[in-house]
């Protein structure tokens, strides 16, 4: 086909055809015919009837033989010759026609053998710019469709960062020492960051898709134009092909002058080529827009469903974590406020027993007070002081045992007191620590669904 389009069709210049696309010119004054030679004949005097001479009525003269004969002779031998002339005139003629036939009809063949290759090479071109047409409306369709889908996950992917920064938000009312940096902090971060480069590709790969559907447009607008312009071509090439000599259309137009059409057929071929090539560019651009959105469609999805789960997995160990902390701390707590409960029975005890041991202490001391009233002599040392002094030393040191037991319990039940409110406190800021991860931030994470679109 390549071969046929570069063959160079022109049609050779005739007599009758290179003066076509000039303008006539006058025609030169025909030359003067040579005249026929006669054949010599003697001069017959011409004769003039009814000769009056002087008034009187004078008859021709006598034709003499051989001047009739001479005569006869002149007019067989140019009748004869006037016969050979048409002869040959006539052989002339049908020779001249003859030939003027075959020239005509050769040069109607050559037109219309030309008209033929002129509609071929449209028909081909015309075909090819169909295809390619269809082919840019699938591709305009698909580029439509790709931005539709880059722009509906650009969208769509708003309510994922919207949520991760929510998350993010409140998480920071973490008070205390569970306001840790954990590895479900640095998962939402970093979750924040992916879906923010993720819009930001998907963003500049919408821009990319739009900007290729509109040289796709472009160059379908192109094609359509051509085509019209081709089907026009092919329709007026067509009415030119099916005019006959005969027919009613067809006239002689006098002084006719046309300008040589003002694109050559290799000008057109590569205007064809061109616009050809550019439609061929621009279906291996959409190809290849469409398969980078689609791998970035694709890519975006798979990452932000791993960061997605990643981050799910983080809070859950997190709030795993945080639950057992907690439980440990309200087992702890139920042992503390037990054992504090004890301890204060304790202390009770050791009180009731200080309250005991003052009575004993009282009598012993009033007795060794009493009897030191005895007269004289009558002061002995005896056993009953001897045991009196040891009952109060005994007691003494009984009830002073007894103080510090009651003072080292008291400070126990103070630390007791103080571990009991310090795991309460921890226990409630784990409990809202839970409340923040497990109800608020877990709720807001299972609304969020990632999607290739």
């Amino acid at each position: 086909m390549a071969l046929l389009l570069a063959r160079e069709r022109r049609v050779p210049r005739s007599e009758f055809t290179r003066h076509y696309y000039q303008r006539p010119s006058p025609a030169p004054p025909a030359p003067p015919l040579p005249a026929s030679p006669s054949p010599a004949a003697p001069s017959v005097p011409p004769r003039t009837p009814d000769q009056v001479v002087g008034g009187a009525y004078v008859s021709p003269p006598l034709v003499n033989p051989a001047i009739w004969r001479a005569s006869h002779s002149a007019k067989l031998h140019d009748a004869h010759s006037a016969t050979s002339q048409s002869q040959r005139t006539r052989a002339e003629n049908r020779r001249v026609c003859e030939e003027t036939d075959k020239l005509t009809t050769k040069h109607r063949d050559e037109v219309e053998h030309r008209l033929d290759e002129r509609v071929g090479d449209l028909s081909f071109w015309r075909e090819e710019m169909n295809k390619r047409h269809a082919i840019m409306d699938k591709d305009a369709i698909v580029l439509k469709t790709m931005a539709d889908r880059l722009q509906k996950a650009h969208h769509l992917y708003l309510h994922p960062l919207q949520v991760a920064q929510q998350c993010i938000q409140i998480r920071r009312e973490r008070t205390g020492v569970e306001d840790v940096e954990d590895e479900a902090s640095s998962a939402l971060r970093q979750e924040v960051r992916e879906l923010e480069r993720c819009r930001q590709a998907l963003s500049t790969a919408l821009a990319d898709t739009e900007h290729q559907l509109r040289r796709v447009s472009s160059c379908r607008y192109h094609l359509d134009h051509d085509l019209q312009d081709k089907g026009k071509a092919l329709e007026v090439e067509g009415n030119t092909r099916a005019l006959t000599p005969s027919a009613p259309p067809t006239g002689i137009i006098p002084s006719q002058a046309i300008d040589p059409s003002p694109v050559s057929v290799e000008e057109w071929r590569e205007g064809a080529e061109r616009l050809a090539a550019r439609a061929d560019q621009e279906h291996e651009l959409t190809l290849q827009t469409t398969s980078l959105a689609e791998d970035l469609l694709v890519a975006c999805g798979r990452q932000l469903k791993e960061r997605l789960s990643h981050t799910n997995h983080c809070l859950q160990a997190r709030i795993n974590d945080t639950r057992h902390a907690k439980t440990l701390l309200e087992h702890q707590h139920a042992k503390v406020v037990e054992e504090e409960g004890e301890l204060e029975e304790s202390l009770q005890e050791v009180e009731d027993q200080i309250e005991r041991k003052r009575g004993p202490l009282a009598l012993a001391q009033t007795r060794l007070k009493t009897r030191t009233r005895r007269p004289n002599l009558e002061r002995t040392r005896d056993d009953v002081e001897v045991a009196l002094l040891s009952e109060v030393t005994e007691l003494e040191v009984t009830l002073s045992r007894l103080l510090e037991a009651s003072d080292i319990t008291k400070g126990q039940l103070q630390r007791l007191r103080a571990s009991r409110v310090a795991l309460e406190h921890d226990i409630n800021l784990k409990g809202k620590t839970l409340l923040l991860d497990e109800v608020k931030v877990m709720s807001l994470r299972n609304t969020v669904m990632i999607d290739t679109y």
